[in-house]
């Protein structure tokens, strides 16, 4: 006798924003990317972490070759994560081999995971870097909540 076939339920996240936004499988994260955020200027990356994720002024865009670097809101608390917009709230739980999808002018770029750190607020290098192949790097307070440290998570 044959046995009926199981089939998960399969979630599809379709971009907010094929014109630049993010996804992130494993952690249901699905935003938009507002382009060129200064960061160190609290009037235009504040507004831009309500609207979703910020794109650091100065770095490169999907598909080029360099650097990319977005940064968003953590919280403490899931009851938060709304009001805060916190959508790199569970960013801690990404692996080496993760998938991060950026969608940029319609077009999919896939990045895995190849690491992460927490480093000290002072330690803007990361946000200026070089690189000669694409990679991207995503950023949030650490621990969620707090503005003690920052979350680093790198792919290629």
């Amino acid at each position: 006798m044959a046995e009926a076939l199981k089939v998960n339920n399969i979630e599809v996240l379709v971009p907010k924003d094929p014109n630049f936004s993010i996804i992130i499988p494993k952690l249901g994260a699905n935003a938009n990317v507002v382009a060129n955020v200064d960061s160190a200027n609290p009037d235009q990356y504040l507004p831009a972490l309500e609207a979703g994720v910020a794109h650091a002024a100065g770095t490169k865009f999907p598909g080029e070759r360099g650097h990319i670097y977005l940064f968003a809101h953590s919280t403490n608390t899931f009851t938060n994560v709304s009001r805060f917009n916190a959508i790199f709230y569970l960013l801690y739980k990404l692996e080496p081999g993760d998938e991060i999808n950026v969608y940029y002018q319609g077009v999919r770029h896939t990045y895995h995971v190849t690491g992460k750190a927490i480093v000290d607020p002072s330690e803007v290098e990361y946000i200026t870097r070089t690189s000669e192949t694409e990679t991207l790097t995503l950023q949030t307070c650490w621990p969620p909540g707090t503005i003690a440290q920052r979350m680093l998570i790198f792919a290629q």
